[in-house]
């Protein structure tokens, strides 16, 4: 058998003056009635507000009326937390709506990297030229998305998005230029100063090439000029997108841990299986490369105005539906 509930003094008491004028739910009723049968100071008291209570109690439909109102009032709550949760995820959706798949990588390469068809840009990418997605590479909540255009200046580029909390991707920044190669590897820093920069090779159609050899840019605290230093890379994909952290690389090149420096791409040595540079074998002479361009997202800031509207309103509407008359 269940075990009976019985209601203690300070409870009842508290429950008095709404059993007293027939307000409480039958069952709150009857635990009251049991508990002032058994406690003659409970009962007392109970005598007590029933002395300063008008004979006449509220009509039961007025009662069946109030408790409407009140389950009404709390519908409503719900209905407008839900609506407020589903403005709210709606609006963030809206800005990270990009999922790491291929059909969602290539769906941000068409959005952002193709200029607006009414454009007075002389190069880039036009709307309507056809693209793909060359290679991708993950670090923490940034995906990197190489891709390439095909069009007169072999247009490739490096696609930088954020992972949001839906684990989705919202555009950062995009950087591209001229290929001029029909195969080969492109070099680029991706990131910010703020943010960590980080060093990105990505091949492109490398069947036949089966190493690179890197040339880098370096500048020493303690040099006047930059050095050269090189590093070989064997190839074992068509396509990759690598990515090395300034540290790692500096380590690799073997840099002085207590200087200061920094690195920049000086060049890129497509090799054979024999090691031979065959790099002018994949030249493509009809590619200008005499450009360089990027593009950035705004800030998050409006996207998050919105979301604290979208809650500010739907609080406010909360406590409306909770007030007491």
């Amino acid at each position: 058998m269940a075990e009976k509930k019985e209601l203690e003094c300070c409870v009842v008491r508290d429950l008095l003056p709404t059993y007293v004028e027939g307000l409480t739910e039958p069952e709150t009723s009857r635990m009251v009635a049991e508990h002032l049968a058994g406690c003659p100071a409970c009962r007392d008291e109970e005598g007590a507000m029933r002395a300063h209570v008008p004979a006449e109690t509220a009509p039961r439909r007025a009662l069946g009326f109030l408790r409407r109102v009140r389950r009404t009032r709390l519908l409503a709550v719900a209905l407008t937390a839900v609506l407020t949760l589903w403005c709210v995820g709606w609006l963030y959706n809206q800005e990270f709506h990009y999922p790491n798949t291929e059909a969602g990588r290539l769906s941000a390469v068409e959005d952002y990297a193709t200029a607006p068809e009414d454009s007075t840009l002389s190069h880039g990418i036009r709307a309507g030229t056809p693209l793909r997605v060359v290679a991708y590479a993950e670090r923490g909540d940034r995906l990197y998305v190489a891709y390439a255009a095909d069009n007169a200046d072999n247009v490739h580029g490096i696609l930088e998005l954020i992972r949001g909390w839906n684990g989705r991707y919202q555009i950062l920044r995009s950087s591209e230029a001229p290929f001029p190669y029909t195969a080969g590897v492109m070099a680029a820093s991706v990131g910010t100063e703020e943010e960590g920069r980080l060093y990105a090779l990505v091949g492109d159609g490398c069947r036949e090439i089966y190493g690179i050899r890197v040339a880098y840019e370096v500048g020493l605290e303690y040099s006047e000029r930059p050095r050269i230093y090189e590093k070989t890379y064997a190839v074992t994909e068509p396509d990759f997108f690598w990515l090395t952290e300034p540290d790692v690389l500096g380590e690799k090149l073997g840099l002085p841990e207590e200087e200061n420096w920094w690195i920049q791409y000086a060049e890129v040595t497509l090799l054979d299986q024999n090691g031979a540079d065959v790099t002018e074998q994949y030249r493509d002479d009809t590619v200008e490369e005499n450009w360089r361009s990027g593009k950035s997202t705004a800030e998050r800031f409006m996207l998050y105005v919105l979301m604290g509207g979208a809650a500010l309103l739907g609080g406010v509407l909360v406590r409306y539906f909770l007030r007491r008359d």
